[in-house]
């Protein structure tokens, strides 16, 4: 059976794909430690103390099988385990500190059982966090997301162009908040599908395979005319020649026919330019000369002429055609539109026609390379010293030591040029068999993946350069490293600290950095919900897709100029300026009445409300129903968001706020939910965490206008929280919000850690965590020192080894 070569490059890149994607695509840590002895005495204290007191108030309510709350509390048969939920054992020492579990109808704790609960869950998270960091976290084999994966083509081949909605690239599935994480980003056999699609539309883009190109001097070119011309004079003078040439175009005045030989290697898809004008342009339409166009005495096409004689166009279709000789016909088919030439010679249609340029075989739809983006790629080329193979692989080391972000052996180079061989056997060019090496190259795992070396039973490591620059070029970027990043690697200088901080800098200061700000908040911000946010314009005119835009607009730019300025994570909670426009300062009534964005300070004695996320239109509308406010969606948005302390999800069966319900006397909103949340013991632990910060938010409308009156009466916005503390307001949730910096400032690094990471953290990456808290802290809360600190962590530096038992029984 003899395979096309076409078809057997196909085959060959599957090949490649498969022969590697089988291998696994996680690894268990390599040598994993008992603890330490003050982790042990957590460990000690829990049996000894803690469990008979949860067997005593909590257990039964609390198991893995039925989690009340999403909180299981039996999760302890190894110390591993046990420590891996420290987050369930500080949610159930808050619940203990603020007396709100056991339900208020359970047997309850005595004081001195709530305190040892709280002692010994927060002196667990603090041994936790002053442990040594010894557990990077798990190697993943992380495929390049969506995102990533449409900017590394554009940087990697020097074509800007969406190819993933271009190919249909799906939207990538999310885990903990992010697209990006590993373990979920898998690749099923249609995208496989979709990769191959896209690497031929970007390297249509940007390798010009030097197809035939056949060119027709009109001017010198056979014609046959239809017609004659009339005799006698015009108005103007004498009657002009039916053809004649007039600047280097041959010009036409009556019907003609052309017939072009063409001697065709291959069949395919061929790019005709002809360069013409016709007579005045697109708003006489009507008038221009039409030519069709015929393949071997059938036409395929007919076109229009939109070129003018001081404008002329070049006109570009492309057109199917047979390999052998083929007779391409060329026909002016409507030169005559009036009774005669004697009235008025520009009432005729004419036809200028200088060259026509048959180039194929091309893609089908005719696009022509980018020249620069082909240098780029094509560093070398066959000469008398240089063979074609030698060539081809200088070209192909280059492109895949970078598409791979990685220097790539010569046994790589050698696989992936037996498929130049191959196509050099079936007589393609130099360029076109280069060509296909490269779709193979970005069809190759090395380049879907990003994949990192783990040597088997191996203790943790620092990545090597290479690596390292990946990680950071994907974080802060979400593309591949570039020139600079590549040099630094080579030279193993990107791990040196000041080395490393300088790049970071660099980094932020670069355009591409705010992809990296725009794609994390809005992953962090739910900001995704504002497309959708209910409030109708039914009851709020105002709320336009326009204003919808205008609002989205405010939080990035607030985000870009906390990171780009690198201003303290604190503004976030309260801060005195923020970014407007026109439809902005019609809800805000502050900043200033242009079209365009600008930075505005608030006033606080005036505003003292604004300022902070919880004050931008944007968060308060997504967090809103169709007429009227939503204090539990607002309530949730904080603890989740903010707080990183996210309310369980509401039982399957639980009802739903009737508001028109008559079964029961509820004068407002505030007192329905009220009522709801004592019908259930379930439903109440959220609400009373959730309703009071809702409660303070509900100063602003659902499109985040201040208002102190609704349906004619005051607005109640004060709650009061679990353990008592009153809040009265917006201002008073910012004081209570500010109160507990570390907490927020925990929240958002483990939150970008994350989304650094592409993986969900564990206990063992809590003492990074607790690091870049503290520095941080040390310098005012900085937002590039979060960064900073991300990229110097542990986690982000180091990997595990593999453990080969571990391995082994997957």
């Amino acid at each position: 059976m003899i395979v096309p070569v076409r078809s057997r490059h196909v085959i060959y890149v599957y090949l490649l794909l498969v022969g590697c994607v089988a291998a696994p695509v996680g690894f268990a840590a390599y040598g994993e430690e008992l603890p330490a002895d003050d982790l042990q005495q957590s460990v000690d204290q829990f049996h000894s103390r803690v469990l008979p007191i949860l067997d005593n108030y909590c257990i039964d309510c609390h198991t893995a099988d039925s989690p009340s709350g999403n909180i299981s509390l039996d999760v302890y048969g190894t110390p591993d385990e046990m420590f891996s939920h420290v987050r369930s054992w500080l949610k159930m020492a808050r619940t203990q500190r603020d007396k709100y579990m056991p339900p208020k109808d359970e047997d309850q704790p005595t004081e001195a059982e709530r305190d040892l609960l709280i002692a010994w869950a927060d002196s667990l998270a603090e041994r936790l966090d002053t442990m040594p960091s010894s557990d990077p976290g798990p190697v993943v084999f992380r495929r390049l997301n969506r995102l990533q994966y449409n900017n590394t083509m554009r940087d990697l081949l020097g074509v800007d162009y969406d190819v993933a909605t271009a190919v249909g690239l799906p939207e990538d599935p999310t885990a903990f908040g992010y697209n990006n994480i590993g373990t979920v980003l898998e690749i099923p056999p249609l995208l496989l599908e979709k990769y191959l699609a896209a690497a031929d539309e970007m390297l249509t883009r940007a390798v010009d395979t030097k197809p035939k190109r056949l060119s027709f001097d009109i001017a010198e070119a056979k014609y046959q005319l239809e017609g004659e011309m009339p005799e006698g004079k015009g108005k103007d003078g004498p009657i002009p020649p039916a053809t004649e040439v007039v600047k280097g175009y041959r010009l036409f005045r009556l019907s003609s026919e052309h017939h072009f030989p063409l001697s065709l290697d291959k069949p395919g898809t061929y790019r005709l330019e002809l360069d013409t004008w016709g007579h005045k342009g697109p708003a006489w339409i009507k008038w221009q000369p039409s030519l069709a166009i015929g393949v071997n005495g059938k036409t395929q096409k007919s076109i229009s002429i939109l070129g003018t004689r001081d404008h002329p166009s070049v006109e570009a279709i492309t057109l199917r055609l047979p390999a052998g000789e083929v007779d391409l016909s060329i026909e002016f088919v409507n030169a005559e539109i009036g009774p005669g030439w004697s009235s008025n010679d520009d009432r005729f249609r004419h036809l200028g026609w200088k060259s026509l340029i048959v180039t194929g075989p091309v893609s089908p739809q005719g696009i022509v390379p980018d020249s620069e983006a082909h240098k780029r790629i094509f560093t070398a080329e066959p000469t008398s010293d240089l063979t074609p193979k030698e060539a081809a692989r200088k070209v192909v080391t280059r492109f895949a030591s970078r598409a791979f972000r990685r220097p790539v052996d010569s046994a790589e180079v050698d696989r992936l040029l037996q498929i130049f061989d191959m196509a050099q056997a079936e007589g393609e060019n130099f360029e076109a068999s280069v060509r296909h090496c490269l779709k193979a190259v970005l069809v190759s795992p090395h380049f879907l993946f990003r994949i990192e070396s783990a040597p088997e039973g191996t203790p943790p490591q620092r990545v090597n350069d290479y690596e390292l620059a990946t990680r950071l070029s994907y974080f802060l970027w979400s593309t591949m490293p570039d020139e600079q990043l590549f040099q630094l690697a080579k030279e193993n200088r990107l791990h040196e600290p000041e080395v490393l901080r300088g790049q970071i800098a660099r980094m932020l200061s670069d355009e591409r950095a705010k992809v990296f700000i725009h794609d994390f908040s809005e992953q962090w911000l739910h900001l995704d919900e504002l497309e959708h946010a209910l409030p109708s314009e039914e009851f709020f005119p105002e709320f336009t897709a326009r204003t919808r835009h205008a609002m989205k607009t405010e939080i990035l730019m607030f985000m870009e100029n906390l990171v780009l300025q690198n201003e303290s994570v604190i503004d976030l909670l309260d801060a005195d300026y923020s970014f407007t426009n026109r439809e902005l300062t019609f809800i805000y009534r502050f900043g200033g009445y242009q079209n365009e964005f600008q930075k505005a300070d608030i006033d606080k004695r005036r505003h003292k409300e604004r300022g902070g996320l919880l004050g931008m239109a944007g968060i308060l509308a997504m967090t809103s129903h169709v007429a009227r406010n939503s204090p539990t969606r607002r309530g949730k948005w904080v603890l989740d968001v903010l707080m990183g302390d996210p309310p369980a999800p509401p039982p399957a069966n639980v009802e739903q706020i009737d508001e028109g319900s008559d079964k029961n006397q509820a004068r407002s909103f505030r007192e329905l939910l009220a009522l709801h949340a004592d019908e259930s013991s379930t439903c109440a632990g959220c609400h009373q965490k959730m309703d009071p910060l809702g409660f303070a938010l509900d100063q602003f409308n659902p499109i985040g206008r201040l208002q102190t009156e609704r349906n004619g009466e005051k607005i109640d916005f004060s709650g009061t929280l679990p353990g008592g503390k009153v809040v009265d307001g917006v201002v008073g949730l910012k004081q209570i919000l500010l109160e507990q910096k570390p907490k927020f400032v925990r929240n958002l690094t483990e939150q970008m850690m994350i989304y650094a990471l592409g993986r969900q953290l564990s206990y063992q990456d809590r003492p990074a965590v607790a690091k870049i808290v503290s520095q941080a802290a040390d310098n005012d809360y900085k937002m590039q020192e979060l960064i900073y600190g991300i990229v110097e962590s542990y986690p982000f530096q180091y990997r595990a080894g593999i453990n080969p038992v571990a391995t082994a029984s997957k």
